[in-house]
């Protein structure tokens, strides 16, 4: 930051105090304003009312000036400060800005996630009630093929093709050999 030098002068501008502490740059920009926008007739009293004062200043005006300086670089000081602050929040405004975008994206995601378990899992209802129903039928058909296997017509069937004396009330085929030790070979 330029370190501006501060000045005492008159008639700065005509509605304001006649002593003003001002910027000597801002009293240099003032007189070219005065030259280049005010109306001929005018510009030399103009010129010669706005004046920076080099006397010495009454104590109490040197005190007020003092007090008005020591002001004005508290002032700054403190401007700095909140440009620093503004500065420091941008940033960190950006990265919840961006931290944000991330987790509205992360929290769509997630919703195409639940979608999709949801679809998955309502798929899984229904094949699960599908197999249920499989399940039940094919209990019903075992027993049917228990039923017809232990039947006469599945024991007599059982002895034509195997040859050993099992039944449903003797199924322990190790003691249905009678002592036919060809038959355990």
């Amino acid at each position: 930051m330029t370190k501006l030098t501060y000045v005492l002068v008159t008639h700065m501008g005509h509605d304001g105090p006649w002593l003003l502490i001002k910027a000597l740059k801002d009293v240099r920009e003032r007189r070219v304003s005065i030259k280049a926008n005010k109306p001929k007739h005018e510009v030399p009293l103009r010129l010669k009312l706005l004046k920076i004062i080099q006397e010495p200043l009454p104590l109490t005006l040197r005190k007020a000036n003092a007090a008005w300086v020591k002001a004005y670089a508290a002032r700054d000081k403190a401007y700095a400060a909140r440009d620093k602050a503004n500065a420091a929040w941008v940033k960190a405004n950006a990265t919840r800005v961006k931290a944000n975008a991330a987790w509205v994206k992360a929290y769509a995601a997630r919703d195409k996630a639940y979608a999709a378990r949801h679809k998955a899992n309502a798929a899984w209802v229904k094949t699960d009630a599908a197999r249920e129903k499989a399940y039940a039928a094919w209990v019903e058909t075992d027993a049917t093929w228990t039923k017809a296997i232990n039947s006469p017509a599945g024991v007599d069937f059982h002895k034509q093709v195997c040859g050993c004396a099992w039944t449903p009330k003797q199924p322990d085929i190790l003691r249905q050999t009678g002592g036919d030790q060809s038959l355990m070979e």
